[in-house]
This record gives structure tokens, C-alpha cells and sequence, in this order.
């Protein structure tokens, strides 16, 4: 599937060109984010701002989510001037991606075509923006045809509130303003932020509700993102296995608290676990993914009920069983489980090459060769069921980490991305983390990987607001990868911001 979307991206921008100017571009007033994959301008009329009177829909058409100035039209299908017309299409006219649409502005009235109702709300997202360009600005919409489809399929962000909550009303502004730039799911960790009811002592006093989040889920929803929970599980487990209640899960019960991690061999390790998933799965309804955490396992592989089975298959035998067991979880509840990747390349001894800059590659092919057998060995161990979630921070051109990349396409696992939208400053980022965002979205979209994570790690509790620049350049970067220079992105984000 990945290689027929490359195919079909090389073929319909071929075709882009043959019917219009190569490089086609609208006029510097006009700056859209994300980027469209094709424009063509046209001879004639185009769209002033106050042109627009009505919006019809054609078929089956249900008016989807708008913006301010397109969600105030009436509809109105019997007149035909400074009209916004939608409608679906599953002819060639129109891209193959569900998300994907054409926008046709001529003679002061619209046409969205999609193949879905996904693609026609993107089509109204990018003609607001035009729209508030031209109010802004006093400048026409030119005449154009707008051909235009994401080049990463999952396009995700991260809400990190285990250490602060926001209100509810910020949760739902924040769903508004990332479906605006075409993001389409959001990662919502929660760890003691969600009031569970089958393992009622681990929610905080303040969490949310199940009832809800799942308002939140359905709201998202709407606006075509697909919420779904990180309940983190083996390691990180802290804020539930500081209770005393819990006390006999814990690996290593002496050990210092920040660290307490589960023992993947106790089994009420995963009726405690899976206690919290269902409930993280009913605030969710009907989304896709279940996010199981796993990273940054400490200190497993030392009780009684561990040594056994770490003297026969090592430490990296351990998180696998957990992993297996956990993913059949979410097989049973209609999830994909996704697993934050480092413990397996860690225990074969390749994790530090993912993110060592200085390391050469004759350097880090010789650490591979090490590792390989170790990985290809419990490859049988690996669920085929699971997104293996390749977290970096940096450019993530290392050579260990692309190594890593390919090892997942070559071994049959599918593999997502994860980057992050900035350091952790308890006040404003130190840092321009865009240049980091685009170079591994852009890698992931080279090595035909169809998933991205912007990440939003709330461990000094920033304000939720410092990661808005971080998390633009993510639904820029992933459903336009390779269109924008840095500085020719930098340019759209200070007037659409």
C-alpha cells in the first residue's frame, strides 16, 4: 500500500504539471499552512472576500464542521453565483487519498470535490484561510485550482497532562485549532488525569471524567481527528504503584520510587492494567489506536518471578511477553496498540547508535551486525499487530536510527515516527525545534512511512500554549512533506499566526 501511495503521489503531480505553470504559487498575500501539494492559476475572475453567499451541497453531501466566515453561509441550492458548492466524487478527477480533495475558485464562487466527507471539511479548511487572507490583505483569491492530499496518512499530536490539566474548554479550542492545519488524531496521555472507575484509587481528585472525555472524543471526531489514550504500562508506572495498594506488583519494591516499574511476570500486573485500558478505551470511543507506553523500563528481570524466564530469553524476553500480552489486550478491543520502541533495541544493544550523532557508520554498522542476531532471534516475539513507535528528538539522520527504520520494513512491523514539539522549559522553549520536526517527518515520508507523532512531554509542566509552534510545524511537515524551505515556512507561520 505504502509503495501504490508513493506511486500514485509521483503520478497525479505529473499530471498537475502538464496542466499548469511548473512551480505555480498564489500571490505572497496568500499563505497557507499546511502547504497544498499543487497549485494552478488561472485566467479570470477569482474570489473576493465578501463574494461568497451561499453554499450548496450536492448528493449525499452533509455540510461539514466550518470555520467563522464559511459557517455563517445559508445553504441555498437554486442559486448559482457567489456560491461555495461541495461535493463527493470518486472519479480520477479527484485525488485516491480518502483525505484529499480539489478546490476550484473561478468567476467569484468555490468548488470543493472530495472523495470523502474528510476530504471536503480539508478543502473548507484551506479556502478559510484564504478567505481570512483576503480580508486581511484587501487582495482577490486569484482564479486557481487547488489539488491537494497529506503525504503522511496518520498525522498526530500529543497532550501530555500528568502533570497539569488545562479546562475542558481549552481541550475543545485546542481540537479547533489543530483540525484548522489538517491534523487528524491526537495521542491524550493521561496516567492519573482520568477519574477510572475500575481502578478508582489511581485517578487523581481533579481528573477528567470517562463521560467527559468521551464528549471530547466525539467532538474531535467531527472535525475528523481520532482520539486516542497512552495509559503508560510497564515502566513509568509510578503514579500507580506509589499506592500501597499496589505495593506487590512493583519489580523491585525497594527500589526508588521514580522508578517503580512493574513485574511483567505478576499476574496482577495485567489485571490492574487492563482495568485502566478499558476505562481509557470507553473515554475513547470507537477510535483506533491504544497507546501502551513502554519505554524506559527500569530494573526488571531481578524478582522471583522474573529470574526464570530472564535466564532463558534476557531482559528483552521479559518486555516481549508484556508486549504480547498487552497488544492481545487491545486485539480483543478492537485497538491497534502502539509501543514506544527503545527497550527491545536497547537490550540488543543498538538503542544508543539511534541517537549518537558523532557515531560513524562503519562504527554503528559494526554495532548492528552485534545486534542483529539478538533482534532476528526473538523477531517470532514481536507482535505483527502492533505500531512500533520510533521515537527521536534530534534531525534523526543518525545512521543507527535510519538502520532502525529499515530493520522494522525489513522484519514486516510497521513503524511510525515520533518527534517533539520542544524541550521541556518550564516557561518558553530554549530552542527552534521546527528544523528538528521537518528533517525526521520528512525522512519518515522518504522511507514511505505512513505515521507521525508530534510530541508535547509535559514533565516541567509548561504552559500548553509554548508548544503551539512546534506543533503547527508538525501538521505542516506531515501532510506536505518536502513542499517548504525553513525560511519559506517560517513566513507562513508569522501571518497565519
Amino acid at each position: 500500500m505504502l509503495s501504490q501511495n508513493r506511486l500514485f503521489i509521483t503520478s497525479i503531480a505529473c499530471v498537475a504539471i502538464s496542466m499548469a505553470a511548473t512551480g505555480a504559487s498564489l500571490p505572497k498575500q496568500f499563505q497557507l499552512i499546511p502547504q497544498p501539494q499543487e497549485i494552478s492559476l488561472h485566467q479570470g475572475i477569482g474570489l473576493q472576500y465578501a463574494t461568497l453567499k451561499a453554499v450548496k451541497f450536492e448528493d449525499s453531501v452533509t455540510r461539514p464542521v466550518m470555520g467563522a466566515i464559511l459557517s455563517v453561509l445559508p445553504q441555498n441550492n437554486r442559486i448559482e453565483n457567489g456560491v461555495l458548492s461541495l461535493r463527493l466524487v470518486t472519479d480520477s478527477t479527484v485525488p485516491e487519498s480518502s483525505e484529499g480533495y480539489v478546490l476550484a475558485i473561478k468567476n467569484g464562487s468555490a468548488r470543493i470535490s472530495g472523495r470523502s466527507q474528510a476530504g471536503l471539511f480539508y478543502g473548507c479548511q484551506t479556502l478559510e484561510q484564504l478567505l481570512e487572507d483576503a480580508r486581511d490583505t484587501g487582495a482577490a483569491i486569484p482564479a486557481c485550482t487547488i489539488t491537494d492530499w497529506p503525504a503522511l496518512a496518520y498525522r498526530a499530536v500529543h497532550f501530555d497532562v500528568k502533570h497539569h490539566l488545562d479546562t475542558m474548554k481549552y481541550y475543545y479550542d485546542s481540537i479547533d485549532r489543530l483540525a484548522r492545519y489538517k491534523i487528524n488524531a491526537v495521542i491524550f496521555e493521561f496516567e492519573d488525569k482520568l477519574r477510572y472507575r475500575r481502578q478508582p484509587l489511581v485517578g487523581a481528585p481533579q481528573a477528567i471524567s470517562i463521560d467527559e472525555m468521551a464528549a471530547l472524543t466525539d467532538y474531535a471526531r467531527r472535525r475528523h481527528i481520532d482520539i486516542s489514550p497512552l495509559v503508560q504500562g510497564l515502566g513509568h508506572a509510578n503514579f500507580i504503584l506509589k499506592h500501597d495498594a499496589y505495593a506487590h506488583l512493583r519489580e523491585n519494591p525497594d527500589g526508588d520510587w521514580p522508578y517503580w516499574t512493574f513485574c511483567p511476570m505478576a499476574e496482577g500486573t495485567y489485571q490492574v492494567l487492563f482495568d485502566l485500558y478499558r476505562d481509557a478505551i470507553e473515554a475513547t470511543p470507537n477510535s483506533r489506536y491504544l497507546h501502551v507506553g513502554g519505554d524506559e523500563v527500569q530494573d526488571i528481570g531481578n524478582c522471583c518471578r522474573c529470574k526464570g524466564k530472564a535466564a532463558k530469553e534476557g531482559v528483552i524476553g521479559l518486555n516481549l511477553y508484556w508486549l504480547n500480552r498487552v497488544c492481545e489486550f487491545a486485539k480483543q478491543h478492537g485497538r491497534i496498540p502502539i509501543f514506544w520502541d527503545d527497550m527491545p533495541l536497547h537490550h540488543a544493544g543498538v538503542y544508543k547508535s539511534t541517537k549518537d550523532d558523532n557515531a560513524t557508520v562503519e562504527q554503528v554498522t559494526k554495532l548492528w551486525e552485534k545486534g542483529l542476531p539478538i533482534l532476528n532471534s526473538m523477531i517470532e516475539k514481536f507482535p505483527k499487530n502492533c505500531v512500533y513507535m520510533r521515537w527521536n528528538y534530534t534531525l534523526a539522520r543518525q545512521p543507527g536510527n535510519i538502520m532502525a527504520l529499515d530493520w522494522y520494513r525489513d522484519s514486516g512491523l510497521e513503524a511510525m515516527i515520533a518527534t517533539a514539539a520542544q524541550n521541556t522549559s518550564p516557561l518558553l522553549p530554549r530552542d527552534d525545534r521546527v528544523n528538528v520536526i521537518k528533517s525526521f517527518v520528512e525522512l519518515a515520508w522518504d522511507r514511505g512511512i505512513s505515521g507521525m507523532l508530534c510530541t508535547a512531554w509535559d514533565d516541567a509542566s509548561p504552559h500548553m500554549e509554548t508548544y503551539w509552534r512546534g506543533l503547527i510545524a508538525s501538521a505542516e511537515f506531515s501532510w506536505a512533506a518536502g513542499k517548504r524551505t525553513l525560511p519559506q515556512y517560517e513566513i507562513a507561520y508569522l501571518q497565519r499566526t
